[in-house]
C-alpha cells in the first residue's frame, strides 16, 4: 500500500507543480486553462480512489472518490469566477458529506480543548470576514458559515478521533487523516481572510499547498484507517 501511495503521490504532486507552473505561481485566475490544470492533480486522486482505493473495499472506493469528485468541481468553479466561492463551497461541502459519512459512525470523544480553539478561531473570522459583509451579502454568507461548519465538524471529528482514540481505526490513519483536515481548516481559513483583505502573504500559494496536501492526507489517512473487512477461509 505504501508504494502505492508513494507513487500516486509523486504523480499527484507533479501535477501540483506543473499547474503552479502554467498558472506563473497559482496566479492566473479565471481562465479556461486555470481551472484546468488547477483540476488535473483531483482527477487523479479520484480515479485511484474510485479504481484503486488502497486496499479499500468498494462501497468505501466509490465514496471516497465521490468526495474528490465534488471538491474537483468546487475547484472549477472557483477558478473560472471571481463570486464562484460560494457555488464552490456548495460543491465542497457535498465532498465533505462523502468524507464525513467514512468516519462519523466511529466512536468519538470530543476533545474539549480542540474544540475550545476551533469556536476562539471561529469568533475571530467572523468578526473580520463576516460581520461586516452580513448586511448586504446575507444569503452568501449562510451558504458559507454552513460549508464552514460542516468543515468545522469533519476537523473536530477527525482531530478528536485521533487525539481521544477510536479503537476501530488505524492510528496512522487517524494522524494523516487529521493533518489532512486540519489543512483543509487552513486554507479555507486563509481562503477568507485573503478573500476580505486580510491576508496579503502569497495568498494563493497558501492557499492551494495546503488545499493541495491535505487532499492527499485525507484520502492516504482514510485508506489507512478505515477497517477493511477480511474473509477467512476455513479448511476442513
Amino acid at each position: 500500500m505504501r508504494s502505492q501511495f508513494s507513487s500516486i503521490g509523486l504523480a499527484y504532486f507533479l501535477l501540483v507543480a506543473n499547474f503552479y507552473y502554467q498558472s506563473n505561481g497559482f496566479n492566473d485566475h479565471y481562465t479556461l486553462s486555470y481551472s484546468f490544470w488547477k483540476v488535473t492533480p483531483i482527477i487523479l486522486l479520484t480515479a485511484f480512489a474510485y479504481l484503486n482505493g488502497g486496499g479499500l473495499g468498494k462501497e468505501h472506493r466509490k465514496t471516497m472518490a465521490a468526495g474528490l469528485f465534488f471538491g474537483g468541481v468546487g475547484d472549477w468553479i472557483i477558478g473560472m469566477r471571481h463570486d464562484g466561492i460560494i457555488l464552490g463551497a456548495l460543491a465542497f461541502g457535498i465532498g465533505h458529506l462523502f468524507y464525513l459519512s467514512l468516519f462519523r459512525h466511529h466512536e468519538t470523544k470530543v476533545h474539549s480543548k480542540f474544540l475550545l480553539g476551533m469556536l476562539a478561531w471561529a469568533l475571530v473570522i467572523g468578526q473580520l470576514c463576516f460581520v461586516p459583509m452580513l448586511a448586504d451579502h446575507r444569503g452568501p454568507l449562510v451558504v458559507f458559515a454552513s460549508y464552514s461548519l460542516l468543515l468545522s465538524t469533519c476537523t473536530l471529528t477527525a482531530v478528536s478521533q485521533f487525539l481521544n482514540g477510536s479503537k476501530s481505526q488505524n492510528k496512522e490513519g487517524l494522524l494523516y487523516r487529521a493533518i489532512g483536515f486540519f489543512l483543509f481548516y487552513i486554507s479555507d481559513s486563509v481562503l477568507m481572510l485573503s478573500h476580505t483583505g486580510y491576508w496579503t502573504l502569497a495568498p494563493s500559494f497558501c492557499v492551494l499547498s495546503t488545499y493541495y496536501t491535505a487532499q492527499y492526507f485525507i484520502l492516504y489517512g482514510n485508506t489507512m484507517a478505515v477497517p477493511t473487512v477480511t474473509k477467512s477461509v476455513k479448511i476442513n
